[in-house]
């Protein structure tokens, strides 16, 4: 999937892409703490830059959050927001890690999450509190 060799790339290097063109010629690249993001809302879909100008981070959102659209494109290894934790396991193996559940002061009981590790990036799964489905799909730098 081209989108995911876009992780450790430069933004020069991808801005030029059909791709690219089709997610984020609509927006701008806003700051944000220590990094960068074009965030397209109307596709579900943004990417989080390095002071570098390098790509840190892909989320897709499943529409479910407050303004965002679901992403409604091909997913990362045949992935849908409707598959549960146990069927995105049967897709995937198991996780290098899990976890969710914690409860944190500041956002409550953290979501349940899975997390894969391959040879360029993480992908991590955000589950629905029923593991029924996924709330959010994000590939990262194993850069952090």
């Amino acid at each position: 999937m081209e989108i995911l060799n876009w992780i450790d790339n430069k933004i020069s290097e991808i801005q030029s892409t059909v791709l690219f063109g089709r997610y984020f010629d609509t927006t701008t690249m806003e700051e944000g703490i220590g990094d960068y993001d074009f965030f397209n809302k109307q596709l579900g879909i943004d990417i989080t830059i390095r002071e570098d100008r390098t790509v840190r981070a892909i989320h897709f959102y499943s529409g479910l959050q407050q303004g965002v659209n679901q992403f409604v494109d091909e997913l990362p290894f045949r992935l849908k927001f409707s598959l549960s934790r146990k069927e995105t396991r049967l897709l995937l193996g198991m996780p290098s890690k899990t976890g969710g559940g914690d409860h944190n002061i500041l956002y409550g009981t953290t979501p349940p999450w899975d997390k894969y590790s391959y040879e360029n990036y993480y992908l991590h799964l955000q589950f629905l509190p029923d593991t029924q489905g996924m709330d959010l799909i994000t590939v990262f730098s194993l850069k952090g």
